[in-house]
């Protein structure tokens, strides 16, 4: 480990694996608007086991930060783990996650601390965000709670949200007090579980937070072509499969009246995006590929969700109703034919 800060307001942690092309930009974005307007940050970048160049880029910005960055070099954990063991050793009041090939707008930080004083210090604070190639940028999402300029949100929209849709799951679009974070829990029986991983993290987000804001501005961007978009993860389902296990043992915690109906939604919101992202392998026949999706179509969460389709196709894409009716009726040869012409024509 390299570099001890003193206690801050904000804490960012930076997991980093084999992102020399990118590492640069993403701390650039960051430590220019700390020095030039003087935030209380700090930036935590912690190596995991890169084995190119990036462990020694980390170096090479704690020589020349070393007021503002620590250094950890760790064998590799995977994702989880690595953001886990970040928040063990964050010293600000308030944690913000940022991939190591992502950028932050060059105002987030200031954004931010008006609205934390503005709001009195909330627990956690939503906010947009965009996409972009390395050149252009696009605002993906927006209005999640309310049209209003910011806000403030309660909890059972929060977790109605959670359910509905994906567009407050992810970890970089948060900002939340590290109180809310139980640094006790046992993350490591998750093993490198990356798929997931931040659907599974905002439950004990949600859980420890008692006031919620929402500004409805996209700060942070998000980099487009090394994520899952175009590439696919068989485990994708199964991995979830993890998640769905959590949020069934807080379904007395969370004391919800239509629990099912919400459940149903999330799990076939996977289920769908499973067959979709299926696309992007080259199987070998449709037998190979049929029998993968027979995995999902006989899996206890599908089969006892699948029962609310009607109920809630307005929270899913017509693409993914399609899909599903299909996986229903167990017509997964005309699935496999589906996804191939769509593959043709792009």
């Amino acid at each position: 480990m390299k570099g001890e800060i003193e206690l801050k307001l904000f804490s960012i942690v930076i997991p980093v694996y084999n992102v020399e092309d990118y590492l640069s930009k993403c701390v650039d974005s960051i430590i220019n608007q700390i020095v030039q307007n003087q935030i209380d940050c700090e930036i935590l970048l912690i190596d995991d086991g890169s084995t190119d160049n990036s462990g020694a880029i980390c170096d090479q910005y704690y020589e020349k930060y070393e007021n503002y960055i620590s250094v950890y070099h760790n064998e590799n954990q995977g994702l989880l783990l690595t953001r886990r063991f970040g928040y063990k050793k964050a010293k600000g009041e308030y944690i913000l996650n940022c991939d190591s090939d992502d950028l932050l707008d060059e105002n987030m930080l200031n954004r931010l601390k008006n609205v934390i004083e503005k709001f009195s210090f909330p627990d956690l604070i939503f906010f947009n965000y965009y996409s972009f190639d390395g050149e252009n940028k696009e605002i993906v999402t927006h209005d999640i709670f309310s049209n209003d300029k910011e806000c403030v949100v309660t909890k059972e929209n929060v977790y109605d949200k959670y359910f509905k849709s994906q567009d407050i799951v992810s970890m970089y679009c948060k900002i939340y007090k590290k109180k809310c974070i139980d640094l006790t829990n046992d993350y490591k029986k998750f093993g490198k579980f990356g798929t997931g991983e931040d659907t599974l993290q905002t439950i004990e987000l949600i859980n420890n937070a008692r006031t919620f804001v929402y500004l409805n501005e996209p700060l942070y961007l998000y980099r487009m072509g090394t994520g899952m978009t175009r590439r696919f993860d068989e485990n994708y389902y199964f991995s979830f499969k993890k998640v769905f296990d959590e949020i069934v043992r807080q379904k007395n915690v969370w004391n919800i009246d239509n629990f099912n109906t919400l459940f149903a939604i999330k799990v076939l919101q996977t289920s769908a995006r499973t067959m979709t992202q299926s696309r992007y392998k080259k199987w070998n026949s449709f037998s190979e590929q049929k029998t993968f999706l027979s995995k999902i179509n006989s899996d206890c969460y599908f089969i006892e969700s699948i029962k609310y389709l009607d109920e809630i196709k307005p929270y899913l894409k017509k693409n993914y109703i399609v899909l599903l009716k299909l996986l229903k009726e167990n017509k997964l040869n005309r699935i496999c034919f589906m996804l191939r012409i769509r593959n043709l024509i792009g």
